[in-house]
């Protein structure tokens, strides 16, 4: 299975550069930071002691970073687990977990999330999943082509999205929580901030607007999810446990909360 490396262009990387960022994607990150801090402290109140976290995506660090600078909230963490496909984006992740003095409680890993289903077989259960950013709408199905347009179906999108987050489902604790941190909703005025943020990046857009995703000729992709699609996506466990959260009244971006119980 050959491993997606969706930053290997400077035009990709710098969808992570604050230079280029847009307040639409500012906004969506300061949003998803509140919103986690509260699932944290609910999560540590409802436990009765810090928590174990595995973070699908960690990029730079920004996430357990930004937390560690919440000393109420820090507190309520045990064990950070980060993991990220790009090494060079983890050496830069290293270098901010020791900046900010975090290494005690944060463990950086390179591994393809999808081969999660191998950490199945670990003793290790968390008792929340992070996957923020839109990092949840990155998983490409293998076989689409970045040169030349594929045909893909639904299934195609469920089984690469699947594929990572049954397995992460299943590394969940009792009473845990899996957190797609931003996720795009779909619609127009969201298609044209991706494609305003993506040239911005210096990216060539090649999706089609009937395509419920963006893709770059770059190798970048990002899926927009309706509440159908995301209800669908994890047909695996029982539609009251999934809660879909607005992130902003401008109807951009939106949290999905995923529940054992």
């Amino acid at each position: 299975m050959k491993m997606i490396k969706m930053y290997e262009t400077i035009e990709a990387r710098r969808t992570l550069d604050p230079k280029y960022m847009t307040g639409y994607l500012r906004q969506a990150q300061w949003a998803e930071h509140i919103e986690l801090k509260k699932i944290i402290t609910e999560l540590y109140e409802k436990k009765g002691s810090p928590i174990d976290v595995f973070d699908i995506g960690v990029g730079e660090a920004r996430v357990p970073v930004n937390l560690s600078e919440i000393e109420e909230i820090w507190n309520c963490i045990r064990n950070y687990h980060g993991i990220d496909i790009d090494r060079d984006i983890l050496r830069t992740a290293g270098k901010n977990v020791r900046k900010y003095n975090i290494s005690d409680k944060v463990k950086l890993e390179f591994f393809d999330a999808r081969r999660l289903s191998k950490k199945i077989e670990s003793n290790e259960r968390y008792d929340s999943i992070f996957c923020t950013y839109f990092t949840a709408g990155n998983f490409v199905p293998d076989y689409y082509s970045f040169t030349k347009r594929a045909m893909l179906g639904d299934r195609d999108i469920k089984n690469a999205f699947q594929r990572v987050f049954i397995p992460a489902y299943d590394l969940l604790r009792p009473s845990g929580k899996l957190i797609l941190g931003s996720v795009y909703k779909p619609n127009e005025s969201t298609v044209k901030r991706q494609i305003e943020f993506y040239e911005k990046c210096g990216m060539t857009i090649i999706s089609k607007p009937i395509d419920p995703f963006t893709a770059t000729k770059e190798g970048f992709w990002s899926l927009r999810f309706t509440e159908e699609r995301i209800r669908e996506l994890f047909d695996f466990v029982k539609t009251e446990n999934i809660e879909i959260r607005p992130l902003d009244t401008y109807n951009f971006v939106q949290m999905v909360i995923v529940s054992t119980e």
